[in-house]
């Protein structure tokens, strides 16, 4: 029994279990220094004795990037709707959303910063503003994208396919087309969300894996620096497992 277990976790986690052993071998090999590169054994040990600590951290990194992914989620829904009601807005707002996508986060952090100061809510509208733009990309393309023929079907019931007039179309037809994108969105987006949310913590500076990793670094605490960044893989893997199932469960539910 207990040989079948080792044999079934080996089989699970070989690839894991090996990036580890490779690790360990080159800090001992080259005799490197902890500031440098700790050792697995160290940031493992880093993480027993701060526990609580990485913990709370960890949760509310992932409270930031799954709370500023929704907010984007809203936003550029909310956007894509307006522009699938009045196609003249999306002359007009797709290139501002363009320009907010198109500036990185290294430089869109002390905008943010400016405007609405220091703190956790800073960290959720970056990561809002920054993940909105696909969302809307992706909603906007499913809503124009309904075949012709459905279309054709619709005007010969007297049913408006387009505009305001045209919301019975839009709310039973266009929406649920538009659901398998916005499914992949949310695939592409979730490691994403997580990864701008802790770009953010970094340079802001106010709590967060992000930030452990940047004062722990300057505290010359590699082994609590090299434990964060482990986190942040490892909740990174997380978001994108979720949002891969969440997609594989709920794609054939909106196949038209």
């Amino acid at each position: 029994m207990v040989a079948q277990r080792l044999k079934q976790f080996w089989s699970r986690y070989w690839g894991v279990l090996s990036l580890l052993a490779i690790w360990q071998g080159l800090v001992y090999l080259n005799n490197l220094n902890s500031i440098v590169a700790p050792s697995p054994f160290a940031v493992v040990l880093a993480l027993i004795n701060n526990v609580e600590f990485f913990a709370a951290e960890t949760a509310r990194t992932a409270l930031m990037a799954s709370g500023g992914l929704a907010l984007g989620f809203f936003l550029g829904f909310a956007m894509a709707c307006c522009c699938w009601t009045a196609p003249a807005l999306s002359s007009l707002l797709t290139p501002f959303a363009l320009l907010i996508r198109s500036i990185p986060v290294v430089a869109f952090v002390p905008i943010i910063i400016r405007l609405a100061g220091y703190g956790s809510h800073t960290v959720l509208t970056v990561t809002a503003f920054l993940s909105f733009f696909p969302w809307y990309v992706f909603a906007l393309s499913g809503f124009r994208d309904v075949d012709a023929t459905r279309k054709d079907f619709c005007r010969a019931l007297g049913c408006a396919t387009e505009g305001i007039s045209g919301w019975r179309f839009f709310r039973h037809i266009a929406i649920p087309n538009a659901m398998p994108n916005l499914l992949t969105a949310l695939r592409l987006l979730a490691p994403t969300a997580l990864l701008v949310a802790l770009v953010a913590e970094f340079l802001i500076g106010s709590d967060g894996l992000g930030y452990i990793m940047i004062r722990a670094r300057s505290d010359m605490q590699m082994d609590k620096s090299w434990a964060a960044a482990l986190l942040a893989s490892a909740l990174s893997v997380i978001f994108f497992i979720i949002s891969s199932r969440l997609d594989t469960k709920y794609r054939k539910n909106w196949q038209l």
